[in-house]
């Protein structure tokens, strides 16, 4: 006696969803496949920006830090007296610039001595 193997109802079912399951998975795997080639160009394009980023504020605290040590520079310049001042004065760039053996009048000090004017009585 031979018995027929026959398949129920729950079983075809179950072989068409595991078959429906794989060709999903199937979609679904192609479809990573194809977005990591974009996402690869997006990461390029991010990770460019942000080295830009990074170039632009490395720049901006250098020149921060130029612009301090310039800073200091001109509050640590020696003190040397004027001619016929009494006072010392600080010593402009222009006035350390000015050769003393040219033909040219030297730059005029940066700050002049009060003047006062005389009073006529009448």
């Amino acid at each position: 006696m031979s018995k027929k193997i026959t398949k129920s109802a729950e079983e075809i079912a179950a072989e068409a969803s595991k078959a429906e399951m794989d060709v999903k998975r199937a979609e679904i795997t192609a479809y990573y496949k194809d977005s990591v080639k974009h996402l690869k160009i997006q990461l390029e394009y991010e990770t460019i920006l942000k080295d830009i980023e990074v170039a632009r504020a490395e720049r901006v605290q250098s020149q921060m830090f130029i612009a301090q040590a310039m800073a200091d520079n001109d509050k640590n310049k020696p003190l040397v007296p004027q001619q016929g001042m009494g006072n010392p004065q600080k010593v402009t760039q222009a006035e350390s610039d000015w050769n003393a053996g040219s033909n040219q009048a030297p730059p005029v000090p940066s700050v002049e001595p009060k003047r006062t004017l005389k009073t006529v009585d009448s």
